[in-house]
């Protein structure tokens, strides 16, 4: 299946929209799907709320989201209509807590990816499978193995965005 349109979702906090990792990552798959001559839209996720400068508050404040399972107000909304013409995502986020941001899901309830394929890719400190898995989980249809980009390997990030977008592009005769 030769995705016809990809979506490059990703998260990011209010205020950091050009320098969090996830918008850093966003910024190279653009180039590399420009490279491929491939159609794309670019959606950033953001919480309506400004989180905590203070670590120790933004940590409190994101395992209650968690705990909880907030689904926080983002800013915007990709349209339905949009989405309809989408084939693949690239679903770029963070790992909180061994989680996704409760904003992604705020995200995830408004869309349609029932015909989408979907390839996570989670920025972290360690190994974020179980992550990718819970998108998997979450979303039940055509999510792929996606990706992980070390906090330390963003800034040459380019062979993992590559393999997360040729998941897109390989043949898959199965929905996970």
């Amino acid at each position: 299946m030769k995705p016809e349109k990809i979506l490059i979702a990703y998260f990011t906090q209010k205020g950091k929209e050009e320098s969090s990792n996830c918008a850093k990552l966003a910024k190279e798959a653009e180039a590399l799907l420009k490279a491929r001559n491939v159609d794309f839209d670019s959606f950033a996720i953001i919480p309506v709320e400004t989180y905590p400068e203070d670590q120790a508050t933004f940590e409190m404040a994101t395992k209650a989201e968690k705990e909880r399972r907030v689904r926080p107000a983002i800013v915007g909304e990709y349209s339905h209509g949009a989405m309809k013409e989408i084939t693949g995502v690239i679903m770029i986020a963070p790992n909180w807590w061994d989680s996704l941001p409760q904003a992604m899901y705020t995200f995830m309830d408004q869309q349609d990816f029932a015909k989408t394929r979907v390839v996570p890719v989670i920025a972290t400190r360690d190994d974020a499978e179980h992550v990718r898995m819970e998108v998997r989980d979450f979303l039940k249809n055509w999510v792929l193995p996606g990706v992980d980009v070390k906090e330390d390997e963003v800034a040459n990030a380019e062979p993992k965005l590559k393999e997360a977008i040729d998941q897109l592009f390989e043949p898959s005769e199965s929905k996970y």
